[in-house]
């Protein structure tokens, strides 16, 4: 066996997410969430997407636009079409550029074989 089959498996993972002060409020899942916003045109259709419940994922977005200067999702009341759910041009940007920082520490990240193989 050769050193690359010693630590194929072996790989660097991270997360990173915005808080303000203490309270992480933007990370993977928010940013996931606000993508499944804008393709279904639906809060409780993304949450289904994904396994959210629907509470779950009002919270997430309560706690998005209380952290944003402007309101990242706007909800619309229920009616005859029933209601819906857009993200805003704001959200667009903060996805835009949180999507830009993920794939810079993915690039940053896979440049770092050295470290896996010393843990060999």
């Amino acid at each position: 066996m050769n050193n690359t089959n010693l630590h194929m498996g072996k790989k660097i993972r991270f997360k990173f997410w915005i808080a303000d002060g203490d309270e992480k409020f933007y990370g993977p899942g928010p940013n996931q969430l606000l993508k499944e916003i804008q393709k279904e045109g639906s809060l409780s259709k993304a949450a289904g997407k994904m396994n959210l419940s629907y509470k779950k994922a009002w919270e997430l977005v309560q706690k998005l636009n209380n952290h944003s200067e402007e309101p990242l999702v706007v909800l619309k009341k229920g009616g005859q079409h029933g209601g819906g759910a857009e993200v805003t041009p704001h959200a667009l940007k903060i996805m835009e550029e949180y999507d830009n920082l993920q794939k810079k520490m993915n690039e940053l990240v896979e440049q770092q074989h050295e470290l896996i193989k010393v843990l060999k």
